[in-house]
């Protein structure tokens, strides 16, 4: 067990940092966040929109595609919902086309 403790710190000090960390500024995230929630209408909305620049502008390199056209699927389809439940259903909708 400790070998495996062990093994798992070490992995974690050996991985790179996330490129951009929050405080840093990004051009692309910045704009992400102004083209796509101009027109949002809902919190629930607003924290998958934001959730999804996050994905693909602060940690893009890490995503796999699926996982990128998963977030770009939600900045697609999230910018003007306002109920709950449609938000639910077109997240799910995202999921099933990416098989996330």
């Amino acid at each position: 067990m400790r070998k495996l403790a062990r093994l798992l710190l070490l992995l974690i000090l050996a991985s790179p940092p996330p490129v951009l960390a929050q405080g840093i500024s990004n051009p692309d995230y910045d704009q992400c966040i102004l083209q796509s929630l101009r027109d949002s209408q809902s919190t629930i909305a607003a924290n998958e929109i934001r959730r999804s620049c996050e994905a693909l502008y602060r940690n893009g390199a890490l995503l796999l595609p699926r996982e990128r056209s998963y977030h770009v699927c939600v900045l697609q389809n999230l910018q003007s919902v306002r109920g709950q439940f449609a938000i639910q259903q077109i997240l799910r909708a995202c999921q099933r086309q990416n098989q996330m």
